[in-house]
């Protein structure tokens, strides 16, 4: 499903602009402040929407994983050793 691709790239855009935006402030000197741990906080944040929605459309059906490496599937034909 295409929305979902869609809200996990808008989850990641908003993990790496809150990221930006704590460089941004520790840069400037607004440290002590607290707005770099905020910025740090929203990232993080962002980061586990992400995870557990993506966690949430694997249980619900709405994408399906696969396997990283294929050669390790049941199905795919065992590779012969050279001698």
């Amino acid at each position: 499903m295409w929305w979902v691709k869609l809200i996990v790239i808008v989850l990641l855009i908003a993990a790496v602009v809150a990221l930006g935006k704590a460089l941004m402030s520790l840069v400037r000197g607004q440290g002590k402040d607290g707005k770099t741990m905020r910025a740090l906080a929203w990232r993080v944040g962002f980061s586990v929407a992400v995870f557990l929605f993506i966690l949430l459309s694997m249980m619900m059906g709405w994408i399906e994983p696969h396997g990283v490496n294929p050669a390790a599937s049941p199905d795919a034909p065992m590779e012969q050793s050279a001698e």
